[in-house]
Order: structure tokens, then C-alpha cells, then sequence
């Protein structure tokens, strides 16, 4: 992991600041079922500075959500930051497989829903994505990280 920026201790904060807003961002698997195309369809970013924070929020609170749920760990580098850089440096890890948290955040920031889908799909099926991740996790990323088929 970056040497300043702490993926772990960036969620915590994130989920309280959202919290605070009304989401519940209790570190579950509903939460990510629920909270998280409401926060992207609620939090409208103003400009890129915001896109990229919000990007770089949601990457430590998924992140660190499916490492709690599915026992996975930190991977990389993560940059509280620098939204860009965690594309390509900050993933989770679970035998074997990888998951760059950033990916379907970046990707929905600049595309939208009608083109990536929502969250919930992403977790459970992709089957209804138009956009660049269509059936990439095939049966969703929860099958993938749980090592289910």
C-alpha cells in the first residue's frame, strides 16, 4: 500500500461522512446492494476534482467491504489522492483472483448507468451492462471473489 494513504482507515472515514448524509454504509453486503448506486446517482460530482474524490471514496469503502465480507486483503497501492493511479495500482486480492475496486467507479463516473449498469449488477450478474465490463465477471463479482462458478 502507498506509504501515507491507508485504504482501511480511508473507509472508515468515508463511511461516516456518508453516514452523516443519511446512507447506510455499515461495511455489509447490502450496503453495497443498495448504498452505493444510490450514492452515484445522488452525489453528482460538480467537476473532476469532486468525480475524483468520490472516485477514490468509494474505492476504500468497496474495497475494504468485500475484504471484511470475503476475507480478502489490500493489493497495491492506494491513493486517497489520486483517483487515476488507483486503476492501476490498488486491487484486492482473494485466491488468485484480483479486483481493482476503482474499475466500476471510474467507469460509471464517466460513462453513467445507461452504459455500465448499476452497482448491484455488478456484484451479482453483469448480464445487463451495455458498457466495457459486459459479462466480464461473467456470473458477478461476488461468484468470482467467493470462488462459486
Amino acid at each position: 500500500m502507498h506509504k501515507e494513504d491507508n485504504p482501511k482507515e480511508a473507509a472508515i472515514i468515508v463511511s461516516k461522512k456518508y453516514i452523516k448524509k443519511g446512507y447506510a454504509l455499515d461495511f455489509s453486503i447490502e450496503s453495497l446492494e443498495n448504498e452505493i448506486d444510490k450514492i452515484l446517482e445522488k452525489e453528482n460530482p460538480k467537476d473532476w476534482i469532486e468525480s475524483a474524490k468520490l472516485e477514490s471514496e468509494l474505492t476504500a469503502y468497496i474495497g475494504e467491504t468485500i475484504c471484511q465480507i470475503f476475507d480478502a486483503k489490500w493489493k497495491g497501492e492506494y491513493y486517497s489522492e489520486n483517483s487515476g493511479m488507483n486503476f492501476y495500482t490498488c486491487k484486492i486480492e482473494k485466491n488468485g483472483f484480483e479486483f481493482g475496486p476503482s474499475h466500476f467507479v471510474g467507469y460509471y463516473l464517466s460513462n453513467g448507468k445507461e452504459s455500465e449498469g448499476s452497482f448491484e449488477e455488478y456484484l451479482h450478474s453483469r448480464d445487463y451492462s451495455k458498457g466495457i465490463f459486459y459479462d466480464f465477471l461473467g456470473g458477478g463479482l461476488i461468484n468470482k471473489i467467493s470462488g462459486k462458478k
